[in-house]
């Protein structure tokens, strides 16, 4: 009875320890290096499965902030970005103009009118290339300085930048256009149009605020509007381009004085319409790691983001998985051609960045951003690795649609 009592003891015993290295076991942190040789592999097998046999496959995945590289597939080789680009051309925007530009038009002289309504100088428009301003905006212009009594102008009427986005010419066609205006309302100037600058210590007559910054890329980003998109790139073709070789060649410029490689990137308009864009993985990827460098910049950049399972371009996708609310990012589509670039976020901060690039595949759609969502939930899990039970609760994205 005793022998017996002391075996059974001694199975407790040794059942309970087993028990306890087993959850001491789990508990255990998991080697970030085998956690990332973990990621890699399974990256590696998503982008090499059946479906994308014989099609162009990109990717480029990089943690933040450190900048390292957790998995590259043709990072250098040229896709077609379809929408993607856009997610370009908004980081472009944010880096040229600041987070918290807002699109406006002024109006100034060189001193106040007089009490009879006569400017003796040149009457200014600054304009800042708005994306949304159209032609009603100088008819507004003219009717409100009619409205102050303004009668005469003495001089002529001088652009000091672009007003609208489509304008190349640095503030000429602007000038015309309110020269124009004003004859309709009554208000006489005596000489031409010219370029210029608004003069120190000049008179401010008139003010428009339009867009900010901030709201426009949302909509250019959040539903992929191919028009508000190719808008902003004009609007700062119109800002930051040559007049005199009207190119796209101002945004490589902006990016390789960050370190980037943009020797293959092409840049023919900005909604993504076009076949003729190109782009690789890695410049597009080391365009959002140079924007989650600036606080400011990331935050109106990924507010204007579709997210997984949320809102926008994403809102029926990665739905119920570890992705859902988690994956900040732009989808591109053209026929035979599906991209998908963005963050990882974590508790409110960004701890990856990616692009993905598939084209010429022979498989459907549905099963090219199932493999995308695949990879999505891998990086969201592997961001959230040091969470407890996060993975093994993961549901699945299905890839046998």
């Amino acid at each position: 009875m005793i022998t017996r009592s002391r075996k059974h003891l001694w199975g407790i015993l040794i059942g309970g320890l087993l028990v306890l290295l087993s959850i001491c076991t789990l508990a255990a942190p998991t080697d970030p290096h085998d956690a990332a040789a973990q990621l890699r592999q399974k990256l590696a097998d998503l982008m090499a499965h059946p479906a994308l046999h014989g099609a162009q496959v990109g990717a480029c995945v990089v943690s933040l902030p450190d900048g390292e590289v957790l998995y590259s597939l043709n990072p250098h080789q040229s896709f077609i970005p379809a929408s993607t680009i856009k997610l370009l051309v908004t980081a472009s925007a944010v880096r040229l103009l600041g987070p918290d530009f807002v699109y406006h038009t002024s109006v100034w002289t060189p001193a106040a009118p007089t009490e009879w309504g006569q400017i003796s100088g040149d009457l200014i428009i600054a304009g800042t290339a708005d994306p949304a301003a159209n032609a009603a905006t100088y008819t507004d212009i003219a009717r409100q300085l009619r409205s102050q009594g303004i009668r005469w102008v003495g001089g002529g009427i001088v652009g000091a930048g672009a007003m609208a986005a489509s304008e190349q010419d640095k503030g000429l066609k602007a000038a015309h256009a309110l020269h124009q205006a004003l004859g309709g309302k009554g208000i006489w100037v005596e000489h031409g149009v010219s370029q210029g600058a608004v003069p120190p210590g000049g008179h401010l007559v008139y003010w428009r605020q339009s867009v900010a910054l901030r709201d426009y890329l949302r909509a250019v980003n959040m539903h992929s509007d191919n028009r508000r998109a190719s808008l902003l790139l004009s609007s700062l073709l119109s800002s930051f381009g040559n007049p005199h070789d009207p190119d796209h060649s101002f945004v490589a410029e902006l990016w390789h004085e960050c370190g980037l490689d943009t020797s293959a990137l092409r840049l023919i308009e900005g909604s993504g319409r076009s076949h003729h864009n190109k782009l690789t993985p890695a410049l597009l990827t080391g365009v959002l790691v140079e924007i989650a460098r600036d606080e400011h910049e990331l935050e109106a950049l990924a507010d204007s983001l579709p997210v997984a399972g949320v809102r926008g371009t994403l809102s029926g996708r990665m739905c119920g998985t570890v992705a859902e609310g988690r994956i900040y990012a732009k989808t591109g589509t053209l026929k035979k051609v599906s991209c998908l670039a963005g963050y990882v976020y974590v508790e409110g901060s960004p701890t990856l960045a990616f692009t993905l690039m598939m084209s010429g595949y022979s498989c459907s759609l549905k099963k090219a951003r199932a493999i995308q969502d695949q990879v999505a939930v891998h990086l969201a899990r592997y961001a959230l690795a040091d969470q407890a039970g996060v993975a093994a609760a993961e549901p699945q994205v299905s890839l046998s649609q």
